[in-house]
């Protein structure tokens, strides 16, 4: 008898063992954290001139002197190089010879056709076809005037040519061509960079090129001047993808730098503040079908139950995981394993053990 009813009280107390492991039943959880759907990006790149220009003679010749240096400030008609100006000079005093002789002709041919002209047709001298020949040479010779005249002006204008000036505020970046050195029209003599307008050089990965097309202005900082906070605004995205690292250049023009604070080559950051609407990241294990609408189970700690919700998924992530725009709150435990055998008012409890 006291055997039997020693078996009557342990098969009790399995039972009530039974019942208590299914009304605390262990699941895996997440608790939800809510963060921008765009993130703040960071990008490292270079301070450079929006402009660099390769400067040039527009005439052939022999460098005379040169009066700068790589990384000389220079400033808006300031002379860099000189060309040997004997030839151009002599070019110049030809051409005006050539103008004293067309005009000396030119005046020949109209003192020529006035005499002429003052026989009158009447006179038995006056030959028409004569006339006509005379005016012909007169109008020939002026013509020849204007040429000279304009090729005149040329000569000067190549003298000009022969001194290459500045036509900006800049630093020389590149002096290719040394003295002596001859020239031909166009050869590049020196490179200018322009420092009125300078801008950031960064490669942007191509899963945030919408972000900073649609970045207004981002923040510049330097890595050598730590406490300087510039302010700066996307100028250029570029179009094509590098082959190598499949980023896309961007130019970031800066629009607050104080003068003498940026030099050209230094390291730079680029920073876009996190925006968009706020999301939750979650396993895609948590979601379920509730009348074709997802869901998620939330559990309540306090009454160890958990209530089906229904969410909007925002997408998906490439390592197995959802985006939840709405439905959830900052803090909610959200079950994330075994959902599909959770039923309504069934006791469960978080999961405390190691991860598997």
């Amino acid at each position: 008898m006291r055997r039997c009813s020693l078996l009557i009280v342990l098969a009790l107390m399995a039972s009530a063992t039974a019942v208590a492991d299914e009304a605390a039943r262990p699941v895996r959880v997440q608790t939800v954290a809510l963060l921008p759907s765009h993130p703040s990006l960071t990008l490292s790149g270079s301070v450079q001139a929006r402009i660099q220009a390769d400067l040039a003679f527009r005439v052939a010749g022999k460098v005379l002197r040169r009066s700068v240096e790589i990384g000389d400030l220079v400033h808006t008609g300031q002379v860099l190089a000189e060309l040997d100006p004997a030839d151009l000079t002599f070019a110049a005093q030809s051409a005006a010879a050539a103008v004293q002789t067309a005009a000396a002709d030119a005046a020949n041919a109209t003192a020529d056709l006035q005499r002429y002209d003052r026989l009158g047709p009447n006179s038995p001298a006056y030959v028409p076809s004569e006339y006509d020949r005379r005016q012909s040479v007169q109008r020939m010779a002026a013509g020849r005037l204007v040429q000279a005249q304009r090729q005149l002006a040329l000569a000067q204008n190549q003298s000009a040519y022969g001194s290459l000036t500045a036509d900006a505020e800049g630093v020389i970046t590149a002096l290719p061509v040394q003295v002596g050195q001859v020239v031909t029209a166009g050869q590049t003599v020196a490179t200018l960079a322009h420092t009125d307008t300078v801008e950031v050089l960064v490669d942007v990965p191509e899963n945030r090129l919408d972000d900073i097309r649609a970045a207004g202005e981002v923040s510049i900082s330097l890595w050598a001047r730590p406490g300087a906070l510039l302010h700066g605004r996307v100028r250029e995205i570029g179009a094509l993808a590098d082959t190598a690292s499949r980023t896309y250049a961007a130019r970031v023009t800066v629009l607050d730098a104080p003068p003498g604070l940026l030099a050209l080559g230094m390291t730079a950051s680029v920073s876009l503040a996190a925006s968009g609407a706020e999301i939750a990241t979650l396993p895609a294990t948590a979601l379920v079908d509730r009348a074709g609408h997802p869901a998620l189970w939330v559990l309540d700690a306090t009454s160890q139950t958990a209530s089906l919700r229904p969410v909007d998924v925002a997408g998906f992530t490439g390592d197995g995981r959802v985006l939840i725009s709405h439905g959830v709150a900052e803090g909610e435990t959200i079950i994330t394993a075994g959902v599909q055998q959770i039923t309504p008012g069934m006791k469960l409890v978080a999961w405390a053990g190691a991860a598997r």
